[in-house]
């Protein structure tokens, strides 16, 4: 359940969901959370967003970062970086400043980045 192999140096969570947990509607939350289990409904975060490997999430996630091992189907907003690891599979589109992937992943939908360059100095 807290893999270190997944997410390496990241100890601290404000709100965990566990492995046999089931979150049935939408999350919104400050701080750091991780997920283990599964959510049906959106998961809005103003920080960051931990899904693990043997976790589903069924509806859209948005966050400042997201570190995803496991399946999300739909959509992804994240203003910094989505790490997608190894076991992750991701149907929906994605919009993010940065995008890591690691090989083996799935990801199914669209990609925007978002462009944090202010035109008006040009």
């Amino acid at each position: 359940m807290f893999g270190k192999k997944e997410f390496d140096g990241f100890d601290k969570f404000d709100t965990l969901i566990g492995v046999n947990s089931t979150v049935e509607g939408s999350i919104q939350s400050e701080g750091t959370i991780r997920i283990d289990g599964n959510v049906n409904g959106d998961v809005k975060i103003n920080g960051d967003i931990f899904i693990g490997s043997n976790s589903t999430i069924k509806g859209n996630v948005t966050a400042n970062n997201v570190h995803n091992a496991g399946t999300v189907n739909g959509n992804i907003e994240a203003n910094g970086t989505l790490r997608t690891l190894s076991t992750s599979k991701i149907t929906g589109d994605i919009k993010v400043k940065s995008f890591i992937a690691d090989e083996g992943g799935l990801f199914n939908g669209k990609c925007e980045m978002i462009d944090t360059t202010d035109k008006s100095k040009k």
